[in-house]
């Protein structure tokens, strides 16, 4: 990549990283009357908006697939950097909170340092969540907002000219899917289904009697499969059953695929029901219920820290890598914590605002061993069946998806066993979950994130979260391609 290409992810990251920056301001000012934060952050965002805008139009250019990776590598990395400037500056939390918070609300992790308790860093206090300014909060949500779409995908949808490079950025941003033969028609649709969701969504928390405010802020970071809540306890401040049971349904929407929800609205039935994955994510939900189930009846540490609600709860927005927890996971028992951290790994659709591996490639993977295994008991010619649902399986997206699993798997142990070296008294089932929602992008945590934990802890997990966002090869081509200028 040219040096001078490395200018418009800059401008595509302050256009991003202005967007609820100013929104949150205006906001702010506008509606609460906080004259500080808010005119503060209005300032910096169209500071932000401005400078981005001319750098993204003077210097965006056709690019390479790898350039494309490259680059959008870079957006996911400057991005979060920019907007961690509020925390720093307004807030004056440390610069290393002030960077997990932001990373953790972009790649739409959920995991905060705002616990109201003493930074490791330098001892600041820092705030509870319910101590923030509501220009703060609003800014937590409408990052994950955007971050759940994409970055990339907003880029799309709003900035960029139709051409070869939108199609590369798109795949680069590990988007193999689209809506309509136009990718850029793609990504404005995506966009139309997201605001409906949302909606949807605080219809469904407003109905069970969450204040409007509240289910403003929760829906939008609950179909971003994020996780940010107004509250310390997250839905657990509320704790009835028609607000988890909302919940449920929001997270759910939020990481059922795209296509899926375009099917349904189109009443594309058939469609619907033959979609593999669907039907995979929900057998993989009621089977992990029916073991959380199992193991809240035969666990006494499960049994006395949670009601059956919650541990179906926490599964189904762990399942959906939503982060909403409606109970403390510290006294949970390690079994359940597995169970927790192999749904994290796993994570929702591809073709959705979840994290994880993604399900569809444990389906393409599972379908890769049985066609090997397929070729080894028949004769030789036989020809197996590589279809599945509308895909081909075929070696090139056997190999792909192979080698992205096995990037995540070896990433993942390589973290765990170093928060393990870092924090010598965890046990292995907390570092497990915690880096799984971490790597994952979901959000829960069983205790070790808080303002209090070591930086080594923090630094570990912003690591984690940055390298799950874009599972991690992204980040080995642009380390090849940038050590080329």
């Amino acid at each position: 990549m040219k040096p001078g290409r490395l200018l418009w992810p800059l401008g595509a990251s302050l256009v991003a990283a202005g967007l609820p920056i100013l929104s949150s301001g205006v906001i702010s000012a506008t509606l609460y009357g906080e004259a500080w934060p808010g005119w503060s952050l209005t300032l910096l965002g169209t500071t932000y908006l401005l400078a981005g805008l001319l750098l993204y139009k003077k210097y965006y250019s056709r690019l390479h697939l790898w350039e494309a990776v490259t680059a959008t590598t870079l957006i996911w990395i400057i991005t979060p950097i920019l907007g961690a400037a509020p925390f720093y500056m307004l807030l004056h939390i440390p610069l290393l909170d002030s960077l997990f918070e932001s990373v953790s609300a972009w790649t739409t992790t959920g995991l905060t340092i705002f616990t109201g308790e003493p930074s490791s860093s330098g001892g600041v206090y820092v705030p509870s969540v319910e101590e923030l300014p509501e220009a703060f909060k609003w800014l937590r949500t409408l990052t994950q907002w955007e971050g759940g779409l994409g970055i990339v995908v907003f880029t799309i949808a709003v900035l960029a000219p139709p051409g070869i490079s939108v199609a590369v950025l798109y795949l680069a941003e590990g988007r193999f899917e689209r809506l309509e033969a136009s990718l850029k028609r793609s990504a404005m649709i995506m966009g139309e289904i997201y605001v409906l969701i949302t909606l949807a969504g605080i219809a469904l928390f407003t109905a069970a009697g969450m204040p409007l405010e509240d289910a403003v802020h929760h829906s939008m970071t609950g179909v971003a499969t994020a996780g940010f809540s107004t509250h310390s306890d997250s839905l657990g401040f509320y704790h009835t059953t028609p607000v988890l049971m909302a919940g449920m349904m929001v997270v759910m929407l939020g990481a059922i695929s795209f296509s899926d929800h375009y099917n349904l609205l189109r009443l594309k039935l058939s469609s619907l029901r033959e979609s593999v994955e669907l039907k995979a994510q929900m057998l993989l939900l009621v089977a992990s219920v029916l073991a959380g189930l199992a193991l809240w009846e035969r666990d006494p540490r499960l049994n006395v820290s949670m009601q059956p609600i919650d541990v179906v709860f926490n599964i189904v927005s762990t399942s959906a890598t939503a982060g909403f927890q409606s109970s403390s996971l510290s006294e949970s028992g390690p079994g359940y914590k597995l169970l927790l951290a192999v749904l994290a790994l796993i994570g929702g659709s591809a073709f959705s605002t979840a994290g994880g591996i993604k399900v569809l490639r444990i389906l393409v993977a599972m379908k890769s061993i049985m066609i090997e295994a397929s070729k080894t008991m028949y004769p030789p010619g036989y020809m197996p069946n590589k279809r599945l649902g509308k895909y081909i399986v075929g070696e090139d997206l056997a190999l792909r998806t192979l080698a992205v699993i096995a990037a995540i798997l070896a990433t993942y142990t390589i973290l765990v066993i170093t928060l393990l070296i870092a924090v010598p008294r965890i046990r292995l089932e907390d570092a497990m979950l915690e880096v799984a929602s971490a790597m994952g992008n979901v959000g829960i945590s069983s205790g070790i994130t808080s303002a209090a934990a070591s930086p080594q802890v923090k630094a570990i997990l912003i690591v984690a979260m940055s390298l799950g966002r874009l599972e991690v090869i992204a980040y080995l081509i642009a380390i090849k391609s940038l050590a080329k200028l």
